[in-house]
């Protein structure tokens, strides 16, 4: 858990020196500062909360005890055999880390490329946005570690496995609703999703953007629900852990987009030519 402690703290950083907008008439597009200081305060406290709540009570009981008879044949479906020391490439907190800042370098990209007028606000909204979002999710998915206090798979079907004396390691094993790489993933690539679907409506003729609009969702949650799936294989989680994750990863993500749903008013015809973003796709 140390790991994702930094991780959060680097981005309550950030939104320390997140850029304040203006509030003005021509500005209405744009977050004023109370709205930047309260959405800050906000997602900082959720982080805050969430950290506590993991680690508060190491004897907490588990008000989700076990997993449901459906969900164990699920779990060894879709996990296959367990055995010691199972694992695969994102099973740590560089592996939770790692869609966030691939989603966020190309949601940077396309905000670059995006040739709006106001180009500099954009990009430090939606950064901002995207930021202080995925330190909610990860507050709201640390609450819910907390309070479940869930045992993981690997804890429940294999008891004999770990030495829950050790309290790193008991609260570790605790912590297996709902999952937080998977809320990570979601939350990043619905964001990304609602902003390239965006700039292709405004930059794609109707016709072309009816016969495209699939590609981003279906790249984006693809990926998504890969990085769910090797949470269910490292038997870290179970298949309800995922979907819940998934589905507040996306709300979270719907909700901090639409604090800045002003910049979806498009501000020219949407059929001014074929162009995506400079980084990704032609036609």
């Amino acid at each position: 858990m140390k790991n994702n402690s930094v991780f959060i703290a680097i981005l309550i950083s950030a939104l320390l020196f997140a850029p304040a907008q203006k509030s003005s008439a021509c500005d209405q597009e744009y977050l004023s500062n109370g709205e930047v200081a309260a959405i800050s305060a906000g997602s900082a406290a959720l982080g805050a909360a969430g950290l506590w709540a993991i680690h508060f009570d190491s004897s907490r009981a588990s008000i989700i005890s076990g997993p449901a008879p459906w969900e164990e044949s699920i779990q060894k479906f879709l996990g296959g055999q367990y055995y010691t020391g199972k694992t695969n490439w994102l099973d740590n907190s560089f592996g939770s880390a790692v869609t966030p800042i691939v989603m966020g370098g190309f949601l940077l990209g396309a905000d670059i490329s995006w040739p709006r007028d106001d180009q500099s606000k954009d990009v430090w909204q939606d950064l901002f946005l995207y930021s202080t979002g995925l330190l909610a999710t990860k507050g709201i998915t640390g609450i819910s570690k907390g309070f479940f206090a869930r045992p993981r798979p690997m804890v429940a079907l294999e008891p004999d496995l770990r030495n829950n004396g050790d309290y790193e390691k008991y609260a570790d094993d605790r912590v297996s609703f709902f999952s937080g790489h998977t809320s990570s993933a979601f939350f990043s690539s619905a964001f990304l999703n609602m902003r390239i679907r965006q700039i292709m409506r405004q930059e794609l003729s109707y016709n072309d953007y009816r016969d495209w609009r699939w590609l981003p969702p279906a790249i984006l949650f693809s990926w998504a629900s890969y990085v769910g799936w090797t949470r269910i294989d490292a038997y870290k989680h179970y298949i309800t852990d995922v979907i819940f994750g998934a589905l507040a990863g996306w709300l979270v993500a719907e909700l901090f987009y639409h604090f800045g749903d002003d910049i979806e008013k498009p501000r020219e015809s949407s059929s001014r030519g074929k162009i995506l973003f400079q980084i990704g796709f032609s036609f």
